[in-house]
């Protein structure tokens, strides 16, 4: 049998020989000086032999315990170097299989026909909060508790920047992301069970702070500060095409003048399609028109030529955002001229407020606030409907707002 001073003492040979230790193991020595362990067998009584690692990294003692486990194998009737072999596929498969991978291509292969802006938001945040946890980390693998530590994590880190909300938003976000990446694992045969179930309800998200309308004063000081606006025009013709028009703030952000016609003055909001590969321009992604009051025509006239041949209506200023302005920029503007409290989606809840108070047909308002048809088949050709009700409507409502300069009530 070997010692650890017969293995140190055996010196390489013109040719590659071998020393036996016991039961199989032996070490090989070749012309390099490099010594081997080698456990010798026989498998349905053919010889083969398996390389369990090289002296000195692989000691005696462990030489003869990877001998033993090898013994086990064959005699539970299983080939050793079979076996080594499958271990080796199964860890490559392991290592293309990791949550990070797996999400890579569901980004690819799923969202391919989704936003840019969807696509990034959804990058970020596993950039940000999910690689890190459990980016490297077979997919299958992936428990409920890794889930519950990303979503505790996230609110943690929201709040501790100060920023945007308290954190339960962003991380519920983050759970559904993971639990899109883990169905899609599922689907493809790579993972069993979608754990980002069992923490449903570990996060509550906040209540919604709705909508309300403008008080009097703050009518009069929306209108008035537009005249005195230090912000750039393009800034101040968003926020009072969102006074005339009704629309949400992701609307004006995203019009281009593709979608103006000034000929029928009429603002067309189209579906976005795989075909046509746009953005979605309408909260419910169904056509939606405006049509123009003379103030509003007038206004887009203006921005026509403040905007140049840009593709938004309402450009970047910085050309930052892919060419739109940024998703604060109203809101920060508002604040900025002293509505301190107000948000661009009050604006929408005023002008209900004050139609309905005017009688306007509450159908008409409906409609203009795009707000969805519970039946499908029906909205998708009713977006014409009541076109020019809703124009002797929009052109009252923008003289209404231009009131607010010179009124304290409507």
């Amino acid at each position: 049998m070997l010692t650890d001073t017969k293995i140190k003492s055996l010196k390489p040979r013109e040719k590659t020989y071998r020393i036996a230790d016991h039961n199989g193991l032996c070490i090989e020595v070749r012309p390099s000086g490099t010594k081997l362990w080698r456990f010798r067998y026989r498998f349905n009584g053919k010889a083969s032999m398996l390389s369990l690692g090289e002296y000195p990294l692989v000691g005696l003692a462990d030489a003869r315990k990877a001998r033993d486990q090898a013994k086990i194998l064959l005699d539970d009737g299983i080939n050793p170097s079979q076996n080594r072999k499958q271990e080796k596929i199964e860890a490559q498969y392991l290592s293309v299989n990791t949550f990070k991978l797996v999400a890579n291509e569901y980004i690819a292969e799923i969202l391919v026909n989704r936003s840019s802006g969807y696509i990034s938001k959804f990058e970020k945040a596993l950039e940000l909060d999910v690689f890190p946890v459990i980016g490297d980390k077979n997919v299958k693998d992936v428990t409920s508790a890794d889930i519950l530590h990303i979503v505790r994590s996230t609110v943690k880190r929201v709040r501790e920047t100060g920023k945007r909300g308290s954190g339960e938003v962003t991380a519920l976000n983050n759970q559904k992301f993971i639990g899109s990446v883990m169905r899609y694992a599922i689907a493809t045969l790579r993972a069993d069970n979608d754990p980002t179930y069992a923490v449903r309800g570990a996060i509550v998200r906040p209540e919604i702070e709705h909508a309300r309308p403008l008080t009097k004063e703050e009518q009069k000081l929306f209108r008035s500060g537009l005249d005195v606006f230090k912000g750039s025009n393009t800034v101040r013709n968003a926020l009072l095409t969102m006074a005339y028009t009704m629309l949400r703030s992701i609307e004006i952000r995203r019009m281009k003048w593709a979608y103006v016609d000034f000929e029928s003055k009429v603002i067309n909001f189209p579906v976005s399609t795989r075909s046509n590969n746009q953005e979605r321009t309408t909260k419910k992604n169904r056509l939606h028109l405006v049509p123009m009051s003379s103030q509003l025509f007038n206004l887009l006239k203006m921005q026509l030529i403040e905007s140049g041949n840009k593709e938004y209506v309402f450009p970047g200023v910085y050309g930052k955002n892919d060419g739109v302005i940024g998703n604060t920029t109203l809101n920060v503007a508002l604040k900025n001229m002293g509505l301190k409290t107000v948000t661009a989606h009050d604006f929408r809840a005023t002008a209900s407020t004050i139609l309905n108070e005017h009688d306007f047909d509450e159908n008409w308002i409906e409609k203009q606030l795009a707000h969805a048809d519970q039946n499908k088949t029906r909205a998708s050709y009713n977006h014409a409907k009541y076109l020019e009700q809703r124009r002797d409507m929009l052109q009252q409502w923008a003289d209404i707002v231009d009131g607010w300069k010179t009124e304290s009530s409507c």
